[in-house]
């Protein structure tokens, strides 16, 4: 790198303010880079719903939020807000995972000296760019853009923090519900952004009812409150009780309580990255997302999908057909998973 000497480097900005599952992929990022420069100031830009992702990782120093939903006059006065604000800062680096116009633009116009970037599709705003046209895990894809500043060989695994009182709001809200301690459990987040990544409610209920018959574990039905009709679906198709987490929590709420499953059984979704970020051995159904890019890394957790021609699915919308591709998985594969985890 020649624009700047890496021994001159003292503050670094981070720039994801994608979804939810997004965020979580940069947090090994977030690690090389506190690694590699143990006193550089670390500051990460990122967007105001999944800031909590990262609002408790004592390897960053500020977390600067940008409202990335915002709209006509409303998104260019948040731009302009955190332009200026990044050109108080004077950062030396800006690592951008992000490979949007405006996150380019916000760190160009914010002056950031050296700015790291994809060269696809919007990197022309940045003037050290990183190659990105290969189909590989978005952790990898992620971990090029540390590249350029020498670093090498770093960790791959996901790390979420969360406070004492996140944990004990956790631990509190769930032995309101019934859930004692030392009781085995598996937790079941039966939902998605977007339906056609869901499994069959009923088949979730079996597993549910297998892990009481067969553990005699506490089962956990995990879901946010636009997700009401696929978490009630599940419960009533059990012949058990399950414990229903349907409230609405904070992530670093959420992530206590999945912190406290044994496993986690989920759809290809945020709170899986949550899952796997946390360290709970986790189970993952993919269907029409791309499973190269986005499944979970390390040998604790486990992954069920099916090869149909059309997945990854291209459309992002509401309009399969059939959904064979999550139809496809059955009962007894992800039993045999979810079972020898809970084993």
């Amino acid at each position: 790198m020649n624009i700047l000497s890496l021994k001159d480097i003292k503050s670094i900005l981070l720039i994801r303010f994608g979804s939810l599952g997004d965020v979580v992929l940069t947090t090994p990022v977030i690690d090389a880079i506190r690694k590699a420069y143990p006193k550089a100031y670390i500051a990460m830009l990122v967007g105001n719903k999944s800031a909590d992702v990262v609002s408790a990782d004592p390897r960053l120093d500020e977390i600067i939020i940008f409202d990335r939903d915002a709209k006509g006059m409303k998104s260019f006065k948040e731009m302009r807000k955190v332009k200026d604000l990044l050109k108080e800062r004077e950062f030396d680096v800006s690592i951008d995972m992000q490979r949007k116009f405006r996150s380019a633009y916000m760190a160009y116009k914010g002056k950031v000296k050296c700015r790291i970037g994809y060269h696809q599709p919007n990197g022309f705003l940045c003037n050290i760019k990183v190659a990105d046209k290969v189909n590989k895990h978005a952790i990898d894809r992620n971990l090029d853009l540390v590249k350029p500043l020498g670093i090498e060989g770093v960790i791959r695994e996901p790390k979420m923090f969360i406070s004492d009182e996140d944990r004990e709001f956790a631990i509190d809200r769930l032995e309101s519900k019934g859930l004692t301690p030392d009781e085995k459990t598996l937790g079941i987040f039966p939902g998605a952004g977007w339906r056609p990544r869901c499994w069959i409610p009923d088949r979730f209920a079996q597993i549910g009812d297998l892990a009481i018959k067969n553990h005699n574990a506490k089962v956990i039905i995990f879901g946010g409150p636009s997700e009401d009709d696929i978490v009630n679906d599940v419960a009533q198709n059990m012949k058990s009780q399950p414990i229903l987490m349907k409230e609405k929590v904070t992530l670093r709420q959420l992530a206590g309580m999945i912190e406290r499953c044994d496993v986690l059984l989920s759809n290809d979704t945020g709170p899986m990255h949550i899952s796997t970020a946390m360290g709970t051995k986790t189970v993952a159904l993919f269907g029409p997302g791309n499973h190269i890019k986005f499944q979970p890394i390390g040998e604790k957790h486990a992954i069920i999908r099916h090869d149909v021609p059309c997945s990854p699915c291209k459309q992002f919308t509401n309009k399969c057909k059939d959904n064979i591709c999550m139809k496809l998985i059955t009962v007894d594969e992800v039993w045999k998973a979810v079972n020898q985890k809970l084993i």
